[in-house]
């Protein structure tokens, strides 16, 4: 069969940005698997290629389409289901990717056919079995020797009769996934970067995570059971990428000493030389300082933190489980080691106009490279239901963590989205000399920004 894997544009403000572009891994990891499969599959990415979508389909003619997306995606997904269907209503849908995982049920008013709501792709492969033996009626493919039933198919939401049937989930491991193919990564590699790290390159090394921090949806997935490769077919991996840079995407890398001391000596073993930007909480930072020196003797150079806030009773409502002294100790091992601290804050309803001013005034005096969030309550995750009555904005494309949808406390929304900017902006211009952006091309983003306009306006016409 062909099969189009659609990675669509980026919404909202992240599509104007310049600095930080990752490549399609997971559009990269599907089409591995179905090529292994002997199918045709092509990457269109739609961040970059301007092909319209029918010319597209035209060319491709594709029996299956798949579509991954975020939440703040969720209606530009809707509305290519509405185009693929209009135009050629014999292709298959497939819908998935971690909002489809966590929210499958937001799509069941869409023109998909399947919602793959799992991370590993065991089950994906069966699904495309199960559509070709449809497709070829009801005969198994060659080496098959049962007929596949969805409702065998773990994970998968299908229709039956015009009703949604939701299968259950299964617990998978990353142990179970491809080397993917990075055809795609390798001819664009000059495209995907985080800030002044390029080319960089994605590597998923786990699903979901131990911790249970209640505005993170991150650690339902995987039905909240954290499972992780081996340190050796990491580092293999690592060792067969030709790039300066990789991010390792897990969503807390700093989980075990153990494992991290294995992965210190393998990539030395293996005389690994490349650079590292990893997820890391501080309280495991604070309390290992001689690690983290190793770490950075082999190439870390980036941890984002999640360190919230600087009072121990906000850290308390997100559940965090970390203290402001265990920050602040992180935010120095990080300075001493010469590992950037990629600060993640929050803005809460609660704050006001002072509150703003002695974040700066905390943030500003540390080694930090700040990115400060506004609270939401992310479908998902385990806070959304005590905040699902009372926001004040339900547009999904607003869940971009840039959006006050709850109304604040000490001033009008209006008031806090500007006390927010303003925050935003001084700290920028504190940090405009750091390293990290000041080795960016900023003609070069203002070019950037000018072609996507142009996209935009484009595609205001033709999908």
């Amino acid at each position: 069969m062909n099969i189009l894997l659609i990675k669509p544009e980026t919404v909202g403000i992240f599509s104007y940005t310049y600095l930080v572009e990752h490549e399609p891994l997971e559009m990269e990891y599907l089409y591995t698997v179905f090529t292994a499969m002997g199918h045709s599959a092509v990457i269109y990415d739609r961040r970059y290629e301007l092909t319209p979508m029918k010319k597209k389909i035209r060319e491709v003619n594709p029996d299956v389409i798949c579509v991954t997306g975020y939440i703040t995606q969720q209606k530009l997904v809707y509305r290519y289901c509405e185009e693929i269907k209009s135009y050629r209503p014999d292709i298959k849908i497939i819908l998935g990717g971690s909002n489809v995982e966590i929210n499958y049920e937001n799509y069941f008013g869409s023109k998909a056919d399947y919602l793959y709501h799992l991370s590993g792709l065991e089950n994906q492969k069966k699904l495309i079995r199960y559509i070709e033996q449809e497709k070829n009626n009801g005969t198994t493919a060659v080496g098959e020797s049962e007929k596949i039933r969805p409702e065998d198919i773990a994970g998968i939401c299908y229709k039956k009769d015009g009703e949604w049937v939701v299968n259950p989930k299964v617990v998978e491991s990353p142990a179970d996934l491809p080397i993917p193919d990075r055809t795609y990564f390798y001819k664009n590699k000059n495209r995907f970067r985080y800030l002044c790290f390029k080319p960089l390159a994605l590597v998923k090394n786990s699903y979901s995570c131990r911790k249970k921090c209640n505005f993170c949806f991150c650690t339902n997935r995987n039905s909240g059971r954290y499972a992780c490769r081996s340190v050796e077919s990491l580092v293999d991996e690592i060792a067969s990428l030709d790039v300066p840079a990789i991010h390792i995407t897990d969503d807390d890398f700093l989980i075990d000493e153990d494992y991290l001391k294995e992965f210190i000596r393998l990539i030395k073993e293996k005389d690994i030389h490349k650079e590292y930007l990893i997820y890391g909480r501080a309280d495991f930072i604070a309390h290992h300082e001689e690690l983290m020196k190793e770490l950075a003797g082999i190439g870390l150079k980036l941890i984002m933190v999640g360190l919230e806030a600087t009072s121990e009773e906000e850290l308390d409502s997100y559940n965090k489980k970390v203290t402001v002294s265990e920050n602040e100790e992180c935010i120095r091992i990080l300075s001493e080691n010469k590992i950037f601290c990629a600060g993640l804050f929050i803005v809460h309803p609660g704050m006001t106009k002072e509150d703003f001013k002695k974040l700066y005034d905390w943030i500003a005096s540390r080694d930090i490279i700040p990115t400060v969030s506004v609270f939401t309550p992310m479908q998902g995750s385990a806070m959304y239901k005590n905040y699902e009555d009372k926001m004040i904005n339900r547009d999904v494309t607003k869940q971009d963590l840039f959006h006050c949808l709850l109304q604040p406390e000490h001033m009008s929304v209006k008031q806090f989205t500007r006390e927010y900017h303003k925050l935003s902006l001084r700290l920028a211009f504190k940090n405009r000399k750091s390293e990290l952006y000041s080795k960016n091309n900023y003609f070069g983003a203002i070019l950037y920004i000018v072609k996507v306009l142009f996209i935009k306006l484009r595609r205001q016409i033709i999908l």
